[in-house]
């Protein structure tokens, strides 16, 4: 299970909103003094995203808690999400290739590609009514220090 701490922002019957603060690796290298990634990301802050929890125990706005998704569910996400669009753009714009089409239609084809990758993901994870599969869960109350935080 990953886990990450989050604070309860919004309470109604049966389903709370929690605020997370989304973390990035920068700054944390030899180099972060001079890198200009690390500069941008202190720049801009930290972002926070703001996630639907279903609250089964009575949650209370400003309550700390841990939140997290099954390990599988996150790798079976990523690999719909970002390889098949990249395989089928590539794909596609092989094939257009490989029929000798020129560079105007070789891109097209791909951008299809990567249209038909993109509409194959979403019938692979179900479409929006099977958003609740990939939604994460109220793990415990408290977010305790040992909870290692993503990056």
């Amino acid at each position: 299970m990953i886990e990450t701490p989050a604070t309860v922002v919004d309470v109604k019957p049966g389903v709370a909103w929690v605020e997370t603060v989304r973390q990035s690796a920068c700054g944390h290298c030899e180099s972060a003094g001079s890198c200009g990634t690390s500069v941008l990301a202190k720049l801009f802050g930290a972002p926070r995203s703001r996630l639907r929890i279903d609250d089964a125990q009575g949650l209370r706005v400003g309550e700390q808690v841990v939140i997290g998704i099954p390990d599988g569910t996150l790798v079976r996400a990523s690999f719909v999400a970002y390889l098949i669009p990249l395989v089928t753009l590539i794909a596609a714009a092989g094939v257009a290739t490989r029929l000798g089409a020129g560079e105007g239609t070789v891109a097209l084809l791909g951008l299809a590609g990567l249209g038909i990758g993109l509409w194959l993901s979403g019938r692979i994870t179900g479409g929006p009514s099977a958003r609740e599969h990939y939604r994460p869960v109220l793990v415990r109350r408290g977010a305790s220090a040992n909870v290692p935080m993503p990056f």
